[in-house]
């Protein structure tokens, strides 16, 4: 047995062999101390991925409850109570910005998954484009933006892609226009056959995407760096990098036009 009085060579053996045993670093060795728990390199993007798979899950319960309420208060608020009905709008605009946010976290998830293309199935473009104008509708009024989806356009039209993910590529690029249309600006959404392919046009009033952003616009950098740029359309929820994610995983494409309109195109095979 050894002393454990703090004078003589006994507590240093002692203290030496509860060292070792127990990974304890005497600080007087001018070594950091050992880290524990997961460590930088453990963080895949895979175990990543997963997370943020979980965490847009759970952020969707609450969120869906309190869209429920919010529907049920406007039900029983007197309809002579004005102030009442715009704060509930202002709850509700919110409350789909934080579903539309994250609906992007979960898109992306899928990119440090490596975004795999989902079963295409052929559908109608008209009900496509009537379904992401009533998504984007309350985003648009919160905005005072002017936003027209020309559904007849795609009477015609049916595509093969996977339909719920090119209709978050589309919503993403609605609520970039809007966001860039300017107060009382326009946005409008089109589609049309172009050969082999259905385009799906979304235009703004607002500025173009400047020449020198590019496709950079579309990247997870580019988020980054075009966020405090002049033109580099930067919108919530990490938009155009959303919706490139999208379309991809839709089977689709998402691209810039000219520089002399805010034009941004979704393009998808036709059937």
């Amino acid at each position: 047995m050894c002393c454990l009085s703090r004078s003589g060579a006994g507590f240093e053996k002692c203290f030496a062999i509860f060292s070792a045993r127990c990974e304890i670093v005497p600080a007087r060795s001018g070594r950091p101390p050992p880290r524990h728990g997961l460590m930088k390199e453990e963080l895949s993007s895979e175990l990543v991925s997963a997370l943020l798979g979980l965490f847009a899950h759970d952020l969707r319960n609450p969120l869906s409850a309190l869209h429920s309420n919010v529907s049920f208060l406007g039900s029983v608020v007197s309809s002579g109570d004005t102030e009442a009905h715009e704060a509930l709008e202002d709850v509700a605009a919110s409350s789909d910005a934080l579903g539309h946010i994250t609906d992007n976290l979960e898109l992306f998830a899928l990119a440090l998954d490596g975004a795999k293309r989902r079963e295409p199935l052929e559908f109608p473009v008209r009900e496509l484009l009537r379904e992401a104008g009533q998504r984007s509708r309350r985003f648009a009024d919160s905005y005072r933006v002017r936003l027209e989806v020309d559904a007849d356009s795609a009477v015609e039209l049916r595509c093969l892609a996977n339909r719920d993910m090119l209709l978050r590529a589309l919503s993403n690029l609605i609520r970039n226009a809007i966001q860039h249309a300017g107060e009382s600006g326009k946005v409008t959404v089109r589609a049309a056959r172009v050969g082999a392919e259905v385009i799906v046009g979304v235009t703004d009033s607002g500025v173009p995407l400047a020449r020198d952003v590019g496709e950079q616009a579309f990247t997870a950098e580019g988020q980054l760096s075009t966020k405090n740029v002049s033109g580099g359309r930067y919108s919530r929820g990490l938009g155009l990098y959303a919706a490139r994610i999208a379309a991809g995983v839709a089977g689709a494409k998402v691209r810039c036009t000219a520089a002399s309109e805010a034009r941004f195109e979704l393009c998808v095979t036709g059937r």
